[in-house]
């Protein structure tokens, strides 16, 4: 069970590494905030690294990385829909329905 959770705060670090990482990337004229929240993406990207690491002690590879890069993908796209106010496609919505639907079979 406290894999399951390493793995699951994992993935959540993981995705929001990437908000830092994007909304650094939209405050390049205030160099300052941009290289604070670079410096708050790759932090949350260390202590995700060691979570999923950790969750390999008691979760196989073969189900743990499917979990994490899934769960990632689905997380990035909410965050980038509420956020940053990006579109979704109906392909997009498709995809992340098979990415859970694929998560759910390996997981069993």
């Amino acid at each position: 069970m406290q894999y399951a959770v390493f793995l699951g705060i994992a993935v959540i670090l993981n995705a929001g590494s990437s908000f830092f990482y994007k909304y650094s990337s939209l405050n390049t004229e205030k160099r300052t905030l941009s290289i604070i929240l670079l410096l708050l993406g790759l932090g949350l990207g260390a202590i995700n690294a060691i979570l999923y690491t950790k969750s390999l002690m008691g979760i196989k590879l073969n189900t743990a990385y499917p979990v994490f890069a899934a769960g990632s993908l689905v997380l990035v796209s909410m965050i980038s829909l509420v956020v940053f106010h990006e579109t979704f496609s109906i392909q997009k919505i498709v995809g992340i329905c098979l990415l859970i639907g694929g998560v759910v079979v390996v997981s069993i």
